[in-house]
């Protein structure tokens, strides 16, 4: 009996001091709004079908980052971003002269669910994972394509000027009592179509054109 009732209380002691330890940790957390700033740089290709010989395009991007951190360890965040993307012709040739390049400028807006989890008392692993919209709103080109003949993409116009697909990003965050600092590394990948994939003209030679990126951005976070 002794053995029993001594077995009840310890495991009376056990959850009961589970218990005071969840609820201590929910009264510590207090749900957060951040904004901030954020920048970096971009390395972008074009998801071209028949294939398009080509390399990274180092550009940059940069905009307004918005989060709100609902409960533990989750939130949602949402940025508008004035981001450059496009294509870099790959030749086999040692010109630097001709060769072709195309930047794509967009307007982009992330909605991302946002995942973190404590490293330390001040630093953060994070997840950021979501839809992302553009809008297209210029571009530019320097060189002459060596593809002229097989592939025109010089006489290649953009269609759709709405841009749709998925982004994903992982990094650090860093806590500080000036603010909140993010390195993350992510990828765009386009579910939509740039140019024309109909065929219905003279150069409308392709049946795929998304946006592919890679970046690493730095955001600052404020209360």
């Amino acid at each position: 009996m002794k053995h029993n009732a001594m077995t009840l209380v310890c495991l009376f002691l056990l959850v009961t001091g589970n218990w005071s330890l969840a609820i201590a940790q929910a009264q510590k957390f207090h749900s957060e709004w951040n904004i901030g700033v954020n920048g970096g740089v971009t390395l972008s290709k074009m998801r071209f079908n028949p294939s398009v010989p080509q390399e990274f395009l180092p550009q940059y991007a940069g905009g307004i980052s918005f989060r709100y951190i609902t409960e533990q360890n989750f939130g949602i965040q949402a940025e508008l971003n004035y981001s450059m993307r496009g294509w870099k012709e790959k030749t086999d040739t040692i010109s630097f002269f001709n060769k072709y390049s195309r930047s794509l400028v967009y307007a982009e807006l992330p909605l991302l669910t946002h995942l973190y989890f404590d490293m330390s008392k001040h630093t953060r692993f994070i997840i950021n994972a979501g839809p992302q919209l553009g809008y297209y709103l210029s571009d530019t080109h320097e060189g002459t394509s060596n593809l002229v003949g097989e592939y025109n993409v010089e006489a290649l116009k953009v269609k759709n000027k709405f841009d749709y697909g998925l982004l994903g990003g992982m990094g650090v965050e860093l806590r500080t009592g000036i603010g909140k600092f993010v390195l993350e590394g992510r990828y765009y990948f386009g579910l939509s179509d740039v140019f024309d994939t109909k065929k219905t003209a003279e150069h409308d030679y392709l049946s795929a054109s998304g946006n592919q990126v890679v970046g690493v951005k730095l955001t600052y976070y404020i209360k």
